[in-house]
């Protein structure tokens, strides 16, 4: 997974323990989702020119990760309000309808940061797919993979991110038909790469017991396959998979793609819809076209696909795949466009959409994010898990 390692980085150090951290501060560009997602097309709601609306949800979906803090010390537990409205209101502005966000197990920071990102995204009507999977180590893998602590587990995770949210700002003009953002949870990452799982082991093994159970907790909770490699090593792992079952066991089916190569090599006829939960282009200058391109090519070739989300909003690497760099200033944190033509190209679909209408802030539909931060309960929830 590209920037994911370099993120490793920034979270790998961080410490387990607790204290302090309450006093610390789910489409695509060129196509709409399909109705089995029930994803409203994001056409800006009717009325008078002059009454604001939300902005269009016209763009898709999104990568993000649960950034808390940039460059802070290995034993700081801060959460940063700003740091977390910031990508936030990059995802609200640019349109998207999803988020993607990993909730790492052995990671319990980032996990909790994770929160205010899908607490809020939800509450302004955006679809959030929670990656079950730790940026490194196996303590997720093999905890859902023990009987004696998988529904333990999982009844934790549909805690902190299955929770009703409620719509932001109800008078004014309303957030779309779908009101709040439903939540998703993908079960796992990559599992060849990332954990050394093979593929009929991890349908049997992971995702069968994992799909039973989620059913039990919250039949409201979508539950999507784990994604393999987005190179020409893909395909041919995911026709394991399918082979093995994963249908029976999965709402929706996940591709990656980094490669052009691989399209035509993916499973087009599945039963399944089909979600693209990463694809992207490394190096600024091929971002545009990769979107406007490669996007329709992967939809032409995967009838199913109803959602790609574009590989990422933020990482630490330079001229790879982020579309915003954030920079750390005296007077606070600052987003700073990387990818231009990739930014205005998403810009210019959310304003022609809007059709001339104003477009509520992001700061009057979220005036606080700390609102949406984890809870005294959630810690000791968390504190409570035996993994």
């Amino acid at each position: 997974m590209p920037g994911r390692r370099s993120f490793l980085r920034l979270s790998a150090s961080l410490p387990l323990g607790l204290s302090g951290l309450l006093h610390s501060g789910c489409g695509n560009a060129a196509r709409s989702p399909a109705a089995p997602d029930g994803i409203d097309p994001g056409r800006a709601p009717m009325g008078p020119l002059d009454q604001p609306v939300p902005v269009p949800k016209v763009n898709g979906a999104i990568n993000v990760h649960p950034l808390r803090c940039l460059g802070c010390a290995p034993t700081d537990t801060t959460i940063d309000p700003s740091l977390v409205a910031l990508q936030l209101q990059a995802v609200y502005e640019l349109g998207f309808d999803g988020i993607r966000i990993t909730a790492p197990l052995g990671d319990r920071f980032s996990l909790l940061a994770a929160i205010p990102y899908v607490r809020a995204a939800r509450a302004l009507g955006i679809d959030a797919l929670v990656l079950l999977a730790d940026f490194s180590g196996l303590a997720l893998a093999r905890a859902l993979n023990d009987p004696n602590r998988r529904a333990t587990i999982l009844r934790l995770y549909a805690s902190l991110f299955a929770t009703a949210q409620q719509p932001l700002a109800p008078g004014l003009g309303g957030l779309g038909p779908g009101g709040t953002g439903r939540v998703a949870f993908q079960i796992l990452n990559e599992p060849v790469g990332f954990v050394g799982l093979p593929p009929e082991s991890y349908v049997r093994e992971i995702l069968t017991p994992c799909f039973s159970e989620l059913r039990r907790i919250d039949p409201g909770i979508i539950v999507v396959a784990a994604a393999e490699a987005g190179n020409v090593a893909g395909p041919p792992r995911v026709r394991a998979m399918l082979e093995a079952g994963l249908e029976r066991v999965c709402d929706r089916i996940a591709y990656h793609v980094y490669s052009r190569e691989v399209i035509p090599t993916l499973p087009d006829d599945v039963r399944r819809v089909v979600w693209v939960t990463e694809s992207g282009a490394d190096g600024t200058a091929k971002h545009l076209g990769w979107v406007r391109e490669v996007f329709p090519e992967i939809l032409a070739r995967i009838s199913d696909a109803t959602r790609i989300f574009y590989f990422d909003l933020f990482d630490l690497d330079r001229d790879g795949y982020r579309v915003i760099d954030i920079r750390q200033e005296p007077s606070g944190y600052r987003a700073v466009v990387e990818s231009t033509a990739l930014h205005d190209y998403w810009s210019a679909r959310v304003l022609e959409s809007a059709g001339g209408r104003p477009l509520l802030p992001f700061a009057s539909l979220v005036p606080d994010i700390r609102a949406y931060f984890p809870t005294a309960a959630d810690v000791r929830a968390l504190e409570g898990a035996h993994f």
